[in-house]
């Protein structure tokens, strides 16, 4: 196999990447027998490629840690099915009064698995893409290249979960309003 370097100039991640999704998406559909968790797998694989794309330096290393986080992927999806979250999205009034910069650290983590929470009631195909967004820092443009997914769909989708957890912050108390 020949040995091809990823730089600017010769493999794109736009132009790898759905041959290297459609690989994890193959790994998730192995190890499940639902489509919709294999392509779980691929788009949490796509984004974990994407964030360490800079560091490779050939499309074999690429493939390689393809298959390593797909299969490490399958796992971590089917612990998330094993619990769901059960846990309300409720603060006590204390909490909406920090005493000290100890307390707003303490509240700004609250805030952040509020957040995490609220993403996890998200419809999967939105909470995909809102990862990928809020995770991975990808642009609605790099979304739609990597997903296949129109860009003005994309665009939606993460609107619509924008303001689904923006009302599941405001009904548990973490956003006045």
């Amino acid at each position: 196999m020949e040995h091809t370097e990823l730089t600017s100039s010769s493999i794109s991640f736009e132009r790898l990447a759905p041959i290297l999704r459609s690989k994890a998406k193959a790994i998730g559909m192995s190890f499940f027998t639902s489509e919709e968790q294999a392509e779980d797998v691929a788009q949490e694989t796509v984004i974990s490629l994407w964030k360490a794309w800079g560091s490779l330096s050939s499309r074999e290393e690429a493939e390689r840690l393809v298959v390593k986080v797909a299969k490490h992927e399958c796992i971590d999806v089917w612990r998330r099915e094993q619990r769901r979250p059960h846990s309300s999205l409720t603060i006590s009034q204390e909490q909406t009064h920090p005493a000290s910069n100890e307390d707003h650290s303490m509240e700004e983590n609250e805030l952040v698995e509020a957040i995490r929470q609220a993403a996890s009631t998200l419809r999967k195909s939105e909470r995909r893409l809102w990862r990928m967004f809020a995770e991975a820092e990808m642009q609605p443009r790099e979304i739609a290249l990597v997903t296949g997914i129109n860009v003005r769909t994309v665009s939606s989708m993460l609107s619509h979960a924008r303001h689904h957890i923006y009302n599941v912050l405001k009904e548990g108390g973490f956003i006045d309003g």
